[in-house]
């Protein structure tokens, strides 16, 4: 009895830290939860990619994304640069908080309602290839245009509000509702392409829904002085919008051409081999979450010092981890997807190198956007985006899935080198050390004994 009283004080020490760091505000522990939800997100998503190859293989796993990738796609294209001028903005204007709010949500409905119009008449074009029952339940789905553009919207606001909980918490019940409605699915012998593709679009409109409500009754937003919050919302967003437009076209603009160039079955190969490598990007996104709002309220030096080391510290475990994914993927894609999926293995290394440096760009990236210099990121992105759209269009045709690997490496390659050299010359610093060093290992251990300290066990 004595010994198991012994062995429970640590336990209790060790969930009350948990607990407390789980309700903590600061922005070591908010990244650091951002994270932990990331991985969560990913591995259900990786359980959702495994039941859909299993039960649909390559052909209708290639329909499935055809079917789900457009509503996303240009919801995502079309936000205009809103959400990160609600961030800018609102962190820089707190008391205009409500009322950028209340633009922002308006100009999502319409420019959501834009993307919509936009899809019903481009998809026909674009998805000749596939029958024409997807092409409808494609045009069908753009439907979800204007509800995604909110839920844009609305993270940045829980963003600025730094609701990091809330937010994690949001983004982790969609897929995990996915996941319970594909079991569902299979249980009762109704999986297909199309039960599949709705299984990923419903889910998110309930939740969305919710945190509208909630957001609208906090702030009760009115257009007052509306002219003057959209001149600053759209100067801001119009700087950013061709970052955000380059960073979502740059997570699809590969599946949508190869959508058109190759036949479904290549398209459910590649989904799979992209699906996996995005694994690694749980660490560049799980901190950019927190950097942004946060180095936008830091002075120039300080920002470049807190976004370069988020930079190694990210970078390094993104690498080590594609090392061991690039290891393990001969067992784990014949065990997980199966043999048939092993055509993908190629094509899957080559993204996986270039989701760990494309995560670190977008990290160093955040430098700009929080010194108010948004379109240099836009040109940044467009250079990368002017390489890997003919690239994808020589390649594919020639070498098929390798080809989109090579081209999608060689696009973040070239966009990482223009970054550091941006850094030099239009910042005119000194380019910080890029690899990971003690003095960054001891701030990281230091910043969590810190936490420690102030939040000491209780009893």
């Amino acid at each position: 009895m004595q010994y198991l009283q012994a062995l429970s004080n640590p336990i209790r020490t060790v969930i009350g830290t948990i607990m407390r760091f789980a309700r903590s505000k600061d922005n070591s522990s908010a990244a650091v939860k951002t994270m932990f939800f990331s991985i969560l997100i990913l591995l259900v998503n990786m359980l959702t990619g495994i039941l859909t190859a299993r039960y649909l293989g390559p052909t209708g796993r290639g329909e499935q994304a055809a079917m789900t990738n457009w509503s996303q796609f240009l919801a995502f294209c079309m936000t205009f640069g809103v959400p990160s001028a609600l961030i800018y903005n609102a962190k820089k204007n707190p008391k205009d908080a409500g009322n950028l709010y209340g633009i922002a949500l308006l100009l999502a409905i319409i420019f959501g309602g834009l993307a919509s119009t936009v899809g019903v008449f481009l998809i026909p074009l674009w998805l000749d290839a596939f029958s024409p029952s997807v092409v409808l339940f494609a045009q069908l789905s753009m439907v979800m245009c204007p509800v995604i553009a909110i839920s844009q919207i609305n993270n940045a606001m829980m963003q600025v509000r730094g609701e990091y909980r809330q937010y994690n918490i949001f983004r982790y019940i969609v897929p995990l509702s996915t996941l319970a409605l594909l079991g569902l699915l299979i249980i009762t012998g109704y999986i297909s392409p199309y039960t599949s593709a709705l299984a990923y679009l419903l889910p998110s409109v309930p939740v969305y829904v919710v945190v509208t409500v909630r957001l609208i009754r906090e702030y009760r937003p009115k257009i007052k002085n509306g002219w003057l919050h959209f001149k600053r919302l759209f100067s801001y967003g119009m700087g950013s919008y061709g970052n955000d437009l380059m960073g979502q076209v740059s997570i699809y603009i590969d599946q949508i051409l190869i959508a058109a160039l190759l036949a479904p079955a290549e398209l459910g190969l590649y989904a799979v081999a992209v699906s996996l490598a995005r694994m690694v990007s749980v660490f560049a996104n799980s901190i950019i979450v927190v950097l942004f709002p946060k180095a936008s309220s830091l002075e120039r030096e300080d920002a470049i010092a807190i976004t370069f080391r988020a930079f190694r510290i990210t970078s390094t475990a993104a690498i080590l981890t594609a090392i061991v994914l690039m290891l393990i993927a001969p067992f784990v894609f014949t065990l997980l997807y199966g043999p048939e999926f092993k055509e993908a293995l190629t094509v899957f290394r080559l993204l996986v190198l270039e989701v760990s440096i494309g995560g670190g760009t977008m990290v160093l990236a955040q430098t700009f956007m929080a010194l108010g210099k948004p379109k240099l990121v836009t040109i940044l992105q467009g250079l990368g985006l002017a390489l890997v759209v003919p690239l994808l269009i020589i390649l594919v045709p020639a070498y098929g899935l390798t080809g989109a690997g090579i081209a999608m490496l060689s696009s973040v390659i070239l966009r990482f080198i223009c970054i550091l050299f941006n850094v030099k010359f239009v910042l005119k610093t000194k380019i910080p050390r890029l690899i990971i060093s003690r003095q960054d290992i001891q701030w990281l251990r230091k910043t969590m004994s810190n936490y420690i300290r102030r939040n000491p066990a209780n009893g």
